[in-house]
């Protein structure tokens, strides 16, 4: 298990995370710290690698973090605009 940094984002980013022992079977989660009513975390495309030029030889992921509303008239969850602040956490598994 790992815990990354607290980060603040608008919109969306991705990040590479590696370090704090993760392993090639990872599941993430975003712990959010911070965000407007109805506005939420989305993590998507996660790609794993045993080796890259970021992190040598370790085991890395790539993971995109989006901003989502929520539309409580329609169930709808959409990206958008606002910040969001929290930070990423892995769970092996």
């Amino acid at each position: 298990m790992a815990t990354w940094g607290t980060i603040t984002l608008t919109g969306g980013q991705t990040w590479m995370l590696w370090g704090g022992g993760i392993t090639n079977h990872e599941v993430f989660a975003f712990t959010l710290q911070s965000s407007e009513n109805n506005v939420g975390a989305q993590i998507s495309n996660v790609t794993v690698f045993d080796s890259n030029d970021v992190a040598g030889n370790q085991t890395s992921y790539y993971v995109t973090v989006q901003a989502m509303g929520f539309d409580p008239a329609t169930w709808a969850l959409n990206p958008v605009s606002q910040g969001i602040t929290g930070n990423f956490e892995s769970n092996g598994v």
